[in-house]
């Protein structure tokens, strides 16, 4: 809703009350009122007034940008696509596409399991164990599903992982957490949105989740990633990230951190996902997994370099 309109709609009502209002006391206080929010209303930020429709040049470049995938037929009619920047600096939402919807969370599942773990440890309730140290550098860095079923087996199984963010973490409104990874590591079933994993790494970065510091240097361990290698991003950026791929999804969310002309740190979230759940069944798969995925991890890496040359222009 506008700044415009939320104004519009304080006044309508409050002239509806004023009407209804007899008593010349009454008719005071409901002015009074109108005047406080409609002054509150004018100095709402734009980025408030404007929270569920973000209107940036970066959001218009990336919608054009994968127009012209989808034109040129590189990305299918059935491909969906997910992206949220944000700049962590500035407290500014850049880009809201298709953020709030479900999607196949595939190893982009794990970056919850470490905070249900840690959630844990910090209420006392599992100990961070050198064996577990080593098993979550497992799970975040080499993307281990063994270690990740690990995990999900310690804290009690999926619904139990899935009650410990549902009752503690409320902000993570697409995450379902329904089952282990399967052998093959074909996950289907698992969900998450561009919102939550926004969400998670801005939380993250502000300290607001148990042992943040112990996460990001999970996330920070080198890796593979579809937001930083093989760009034209700097090598003096640093990046803290997880990527999910399997076939049907492939998508990444991280932190990049760079520094401006006057050597300030700019971290900013930047997360990428891309979507065709017809390849889960085998009869729709085309070509082969590797090729499939990489042609779909260069969107990202592109989409990347936008939002990143945005960025340290602005």
């Amino acid at each position: 809703m506008s700044r415009h309109a939320i104004i519009r709609t304080c006044a309508d009502a409050f002239r509806c009350a004023l009407h209804r209002a007899t008593h010349d006391r009454v008719r005071v206080c409901w002015t009074a009122l109108l005047v406080i929010l409609i002054g509150t209303a004018c100095f709402l930020p734009i980025g408030v007034a404007h929270a569920a429709n973000i209107d940036s040049p970066l959001e218009a470049s990336i919608e054009r940008f994968i127009k012209r995938y989808r034109r040129s037929r590189q990305l299918a009619s059935t491909e969906r696509t997910s992206f949220v920047v944000y700049d962590i600096s500035r407290q500014k939402k850049l880009v809201s596409i298709n953020e709030d919807q479900p999607r196949m969370a595939a190893s982009l599942i794990k970056n919850f399991v470490m905070l249900a773990y840690f959630h844990e440890v910090k209420q006392g309730r599992k100990a961070h164990t050198n064996y577990n140290r080593a098993q979550l550098r497992k799970m975040i860095q080499k993307s281990s599903n063994p270690a990740t079923n690990y995990f999900i087996r310690l804290l009690g199984g999926p619904r139990r992982v899935q009650r410990i963010l549902k009752a503690n973490y409320r902000y993570f409104q697409q995450t379902r957490i329904v089952e282990y990874i399967p052998a093959g590591g074909r996950t289907y079933r698992n969900m998450t949105s561009a919102h939550d994993l926004n969400r998670f790494y801005v939380q993250l970065w502000r300290g607001n989740l148990p042992f943040s510091e112990k996460m990001k240097w999970y996330l920070k361990l080198p890796n593979g990633d579809y937001i930083f290698k093989k760009t034209r991003i700097p090598a003096s950026v640093k990046v803290y990230n997880k990527t999910g791929t399997v076939y049907g999804l492939v998508a990444d969310s991280g932190v990049l951190v760079f520094r401006d002309a006057k050597g300030r740190a700019r971290p900013y979230v930047f997360t990428g996902m891309i979507q065709d759940r017809t390849k889960t069944n085998r009869r729709n798969r085309y070509q082969s997994f590797g090729a499939w995925v990489t042609r779909r991890a260069n969107i990202l890496r592109r989409v990347s370099e936008k939002a990143y040359g945005y960025l340290a222009n602005h």
